[in-house]
């Protein structure tokens, strides 16, 4: 990491990324050149293509600076998307951190096999327990637009977080989130935010 240190003007994204697929092939990082453009695209704020393009821009010292700290944290094996704080699923971002599990690719099959079933009934309601980053009540919600849900966790942290992506999402589905302490507490305690 101490070659990320020269100076701003020989770092530009394509010099970036090659030096730090190889730093992290060297480090046994599964998929070193993806992670590095991930990354990379956070830091700029910008999607993985335009790296491609725009493969000679030179990179500021601030986003030099915090693209260390991703790579840093990435070689010690800390999940990309708890690094940037968010994962794609179904379309949609949303939030994560270590109070949730990450969002996987093939719980999006389950979701796009629940909808089908769905679509035949009126106004479902859907009731997400241990709800976690809220990725599969949000996203089946965003595509039943009769359904209503509710989300329950029993972490306030987890559900802190499941409750991002509302804000950006464009037409916010209708959620009751729910926080039950039950086994803090030996029974139920149930504090419900609706949302829209």
């Amino acid at each position: 990491l101490n070659d990320m240190n020269k100076s701003t003007n020989s770092w530009t994204i394509g010099g970036i990324l090659n030096w730090t697929r190889q730093y992290f092939s060297d480090k046994g990082v599964e998929n070193p050149r993806l992670d590095a453009e991930v990354l990379l695209s956070r830091i700029l704020g910008l999607d993985r293509l335009h790296l491609y393009v725009h493969f000679d821009q030179p990179l500021e010292q601030t986003e030099l600076r915090a693209f260390r700290e991703f790579v840093k944290q990435r070689a010690m094996r800390f999940p990309v998307a708890y690094i940037t704080g968010s994962k794609e699923f179904m379309g949609l971002e949303f939030a994560v951190s270590p109070a949730v599990l990450i969002p996987r690719p093939d719980t999006e099959i389950l979701v796009e096999g629940a909808i089908d079933l769905l679509h035949n009934i009126a106004e479902p309601q859907l009731l997400d327990i241990g709800t976690g980053s809220g990725a599969i009540i949000i996203s089946a919600l965003t595509k039943l637009p009769d359904a209503q849900g509710t989300a329950v966790d029993i972490s306030a942290e987890a559900l802190a977080v499941a409750l991002r992506p509302l804000e950006v999402v464009e037409q916010a589905p209708d959620v009751v989130a729910a926080y039950v302490d039950a086994l803090r507490h030996g029974r139920g305690h149930l504090r419900q935010v609706r949302l829209q």
